[in-house]
């Protein structure tokens, strides 16, 4: 599958994880950190699935400390099963020193969301 993260997940994708979803016992639950404009789809997807998902518009003058951290924040937090960078670092920017265990590196949004519902699945 190409990348895509320009676009809402397949209705078929959709379905999937709302199955997934209802099986667990808690909500999975995604902070989805933006550096800009976050696009619609991203809260009406984890709504139509199940998934709580904590919004971060940033503005797009942030420094990366003030960045890093909100991420260190989030990822020690242990209500949130994922936090998602959108976009990616922007141009010039170093890796953020933060906790990577709950960050989320995908190719496409529909693999976020797995990968949030099956953190999920793992907290129990």
């Amino acid at each position: 599958m190409a990348e895509r993260f320009d676009r809402p997940i397949t209705d078929e994708e959709r379905e999937a994880l709302t199955r997934q979803v209802f099986r667990l016992p808690g909500r999975p639950a995604l902070a989805v950190v933006c550096l800009g404009e976050l696009p619609r789809f991203v809260q009406q997807d984890c709504a139509a699935c199940g998934i709580y998902c904590e919004q971060y518009a940033l503005p797009l003058g942030l420094g990366q400390a003030d960045l890093a951290d909100l991420l260190e924040g989030l990822a020690q937090r242990g209500d949130l099963d994922g936090v998602l960078l959108w976009p990616a670092l922007p141009a010039g920017w170093d890796s953020l020193a933060v906790s990577r265990g709950k960050l989320v590196s995908a190719p496409a949004w529909a693999q976020v969301l797995e990968l949030a519902v099956a953190r999920a699945e793992q907290r129990g």
